[in-house]
């Protein structure tokens, strides 16, 4: 079977980074392997794994080698748990211990036990 090109002569993508990460949902359990990825695919593995690391490097996806295998897994990006953090977010600015008008750390006792 022959591959499709493009205009420029470059092959056309046959595995898009959707696909890939289709295969996320088709496994049981919350990491794939190259070889998952190759065999919902339709791809050779080389292939699967260049499309695991274009995802890596777009924080997409995360991998750690395993008992001699590397395995995959998406990067969750919800903000509600545990998104990285912004350090130009204005709560850095804020000085330790600092509360409003006056310094916590001056009426500890005071707040503690009412004093």
């Amino acid at each position: 079977m022959s591959r499709k090109r493009e205009e420029s002569g470059r092959y056309t993508e046959t595995v898009t980074a959707a696909d890939v990460l289709g295969v996320f949902e088709l496994v049981d359990g919350p990491v794939v392997t190259s070889g998952d990825v190759a065999e919902a695919c339709e791809c050779s593995r080389e292939t699967a794994r260049r499309k695991l690391r274009a995802l890596e490097d777009e924080g997409r996806v995360a991998s750690r080698k395993t008992a001699g295998r590397v395995v995959w897994w998406i990067v969750d990006h919800d903000p509600d748990n545990g998104a990285p953090v912004d350090p130009d977010d204005p709560f850095w600015d804020l000085q330790p211990g600092a509360s409003g008008e006056r310094d916590v750390s001056e009426s500890v006792d005071e707040i503690l036990y009412g004093q």
